[in-house]
């Protein structure tokens, strides 16, 4: 007979399983309970696993993009460096006529 309540178990809802451990809880029931327990902690931790993945992604991208930043700024001050030395270029020509 125990089996066969464990079966009738495995087919209840969640509520119902709750419901009949609140009030008629036994070891064929708290077998099926597990059983689901086990089910969902399997579940989540492999959305944990792939939400770890996705966040190493992410900090692979972020310093990738740190580093496009840096070489971007190193132009940036390269260009003006360029632009001052031409505004003093100029100076030097305009006081030279």
């Amino acid at each position: 007979m125990e089996l066969l309540d464990r079966n009738y178990y495995r087919t209840c809802d969640d509520t119902k399983l709750f419901e009949e451990g609140k009030y008629g809880p036994n070891a064929e029931l708290a077998v099926v309970l597990a059983e689901r327990l086990a089910e969902v902690q399997f579940e989540n931790d492999k959305e944990i696993e792939e939400l770890r993945e996705r966040a190493a992604d992410f900090e692979r991208d972020a310093n990738r993009l740190d580093d496009e930043i840096y070489l971007l700024q190193q132009k940036i001050d390269e260009l003006e460096l360029m632009v001052s030395m031409r505004d003093d270029i100029i100076e030097e020509l305009k006081k030279g006529n």
